[in-house]
């Protein structure tokens, strides 16, 4: 599985021009990078910084670990749906007692997740490879701690799933806006000034708001299912916990906020756990 997946994703990756897009939620990601970066065992950086420099030969605006972290929602802009499935996983859930039906792709986040990780510990794969999987690997631990990142919402008004709350629309500053968009922008933490700067002074923050040993042990698990099935169980409870169709609630809007950074400080956490132990 391992050598296909590898020259599968090569041959799609030889196609590619350098590229980078100032994605809306690019700075989301380049927190989760930044928090896990500086978590690092020092060799473990220093194996991180060597691999990034696979990829800036490459993709030469892709310098840092923290612009690596957004390069798979990139290469989408060029209209490359290889790996799409690799960003989600839906969990069927409903609050009116639709029939559910299995809405989980096959090769879903938590697939994809699984078997990257076997890629990025190896050391005899090819090094341009390894980084492009590792990019990848960053980029879904970050989205599978967004909760309508692992969630479709069942329902008579969708009664194949809301596509994680892309269907399910509510009222957000006198606009309507998609669920999902408000939460992939951390209902509004994260704007498109995706500097380092920014990402570095988000970091300090969210760190301060919620420092690593908080979380106890949860920051010890590093099993992608886990993740999946704690952020769907954070989607019914708190992300969809708003009429459709409605205005925000002030409470949502500060609770929620709350929710999303400590959601960004976990998976930074989780990340830095992973590399560790791959990459020790």
């Amino acid at each position: 599985m391992q050598v296909i997946l590898s020259r599968f994703i090569l041959v799609c990756f030889l196609t590619l021009f350098p590229v980078l897009t100032h994605a809306w939620n690019a700075l989301g990601h380049m927190v989760v990078a930044n928090i896990a970066y500086e978590q690092l065992q020092p060799e473990v950086r220093n194996k991180v910084d060597a691999l990034v420099s696979y990829m800036q030969q490459q993709y030469t605006n892709t310098d840092t670990f923290l612009k690596m972290a957004y390069w798979p929602d990139a290469i989408r802009t060029q209209r490359i749906e290889t790996f799409t499935h690799w960003h989600y996983i839906d969990y069927p859930f409903t609050t009116d007692g639709t029939p559910l039906k299995n809405t989980i792709d096959t090769d879903n986040a938590v697939w994809a997740l699984n078997h990257i990780k076997v890629i990025v510990k190896n050391t005899h794969a090819n090094p341009y490879e390894r980084t492009r999987f590792l990019a990848f690997l960053v980029h879904i631990v970050g989205d599978l701690h967004q909760p309508l990142h692992s969630v479709t919402l069942i329902s008579k008004s969708h009664p194949d799933g809301d596509r994680g709350g892309n269907e399910y629309i509510v009222r957000y500053n006198n606009e309507r806006i998609k669920l999902h968009t408000l939460w992939d922008s951390g209902i509004n933490l994260f704007d498109k000034n995706n500097t380092k700067e920014k990402a570095q002074a988000l970091s300090a923050m969210i760190i301060a708001a919620y420092p690593r040993n908080a979380f106890s042990k949860e920051v010890e698990d590093v099993d992608p299912e886990h993740w999946a099935k704690e952020s769907a169980e954070v989607a019914q409870k708190n992300a969809y916990n708003t009429p459709e169709n409605q205005a925000l609630s002030n409470q949502y809007v500060k609770t929620n906020t709350d929710l999303a950074e400590r959601q960004i400080a976990l998976a930074g956490y989780r990340l830095a756990t992973l590399l560790n132990q791959l990459l020790a």
